[in-house]
């Protein structure tokens, strides 16, 4: 569904936090997934940690929102016909291209590495499958693409949606005080590769969304206390990494930190317009940045920046490196893209789900 709609609407809101909130999804895998404590080169450390495992953790919870606010906007889950016609757009918009990423990446690893074997050279990490269970892992238990594991969730996500329509509107609701609870907790589970995160912030867009709920009116009161609470919780979280309560802080800092993000898109759309509308214009590059920027980071970006000594995470510019790492991925992207959309723009639609 287009997120265009009349000004200062929620639709024209989301549409304008696409693009930063893919440019944190590229800080969260600018670094390793382990957390660290900041000692040594603090500075670095810090805010590497603030910025990847902090700040930028609001994204993918923002993102499950958003789409479940638009996959039950207007739609009755009840009715078997909505469920064929919103899978068949999923299987368009979101398998397709899921298939085609994993596979095109799983390609290149192959290739990479009979192609260093073929000239005589010792593959550093030779990439080689063994058998149909390991090939089936990388489009769904250990998705090869890894951040394509949030299309993987998103597409389980979709086909329970009837039964998510069903408790949201039994409970009128309701049930979402447990799942956020759970959620708060840090309670753990996996069902069908399905955590509680996906799972609660999906369904909190899909009540809003069944209802047709603006939520800024609600929270633009709240504006100011929501920041200070963002704040208060995301500024310590690179020295609670060895915390008990990391995983509480950290939720608490979604939950404030989302709201506030909102309430930030509203002020700009309001206050800087046409800021805001240069950022809904860059919503076109969400989807392509997203697919393809870990390998981007991983074998062009990385390797740039890590072949200056002066750069390295262990070395004193590597503030400067851990930034230019971002820079360099995002460009890349953009440019790759520019070049498909010129060369190939059917290929290119193709691989980004018609967007």
């Amino acid at each position: 569904m287009s997120t265009s709609s009349t000004p200062g609407s929620f639709s024209n809101i989301v549409s304008l936090l696409r693009f930063p909130l893919i440019l944190l999804v590229v800080a969260i895998h600018a670094v390793a997934l382990e957390l660290r404590f900041p000692e040594g080169d603090t500075l670095y450390i810090y805010v590497s940690e603030l910025l990847s495992h902090g700040i930028a953790r609001i994204a993918v919870p923002l993102f499950f929102f958003f789409s479940g606010y638009y996959t039950f906007y207007h739609k009755d889950w009840s009715l078997p016909t909505v469920w064929r016609k919103e899978w068949g757009k999923k299987a368009r918009s979101l398998l397709l291209p899921y298939l085609l990423w994993n596979t095109l990446y799983i390609l290149i690893l192959l290739g990479k590495t009979h192609l260093t074997i073929y000239l005589g050279g010792s593959p550093k990490d030779p990439f080689v499958i063994t058998d149909l269970g390991q090939l089936a892992s990388y489009y769904w238990a250990d998705v090869i693409v890894y951040p394509l594991w949030y299309i993987r969730d998103l597409l389980s996500l979709t086909l329970l949606a009837p039964l998510g329509n069903l408790l949201l509107r039994l409970s009128k609701g309701w049930i979402l005080l447990l799942f956020g609870t759970l959620y708060l907790i840090g309670f753990s589970w996996t069902i069908a590769s399905l955590s509680i995160l996906p799972v609660f912030f999906f369904l909190l867009g899909g009540w809003m969304g069944q209802r047709s709920f603006d939520p800024l009116p609600t929270l633009y009161p709240l504006r100011y206390l929501l920041g200070v609470l963002s704040l208060i919780t995301v500024l310590p979280l690179p020295f609670l990494s060895a915390s008990p309560y990391h995983a509480q802080i950290e939720a608490l800092y979604i939950l404030t930190g989302g709201a506030t993000a909102l309430l930030l898109g509203q002020a700009l759309l309001k206050h800087r317009p046409q800021i805001a509308h240069k950022l809904q214009q860059a919503e076109c590059y969400v989807f392509f940045i997203y697919a393809v920027h870990t390998v981007l980071l991983v074998n062009w970006a990385r390797g740039i920046v890590y072949r200056i000594p002066f750069l390295r995470e262990d070395a004193p510019g590597a503030l400067l490196g851990y930034f230019l790492l971002i820079a360099l991925t995002l460009g890349f992207s953009l440019f790759l893209y520019a070049l498909l959309r010129r060369l190939v723009p059917r290929v290119l639609s193709v691989l980004c789900g018609g967007r």
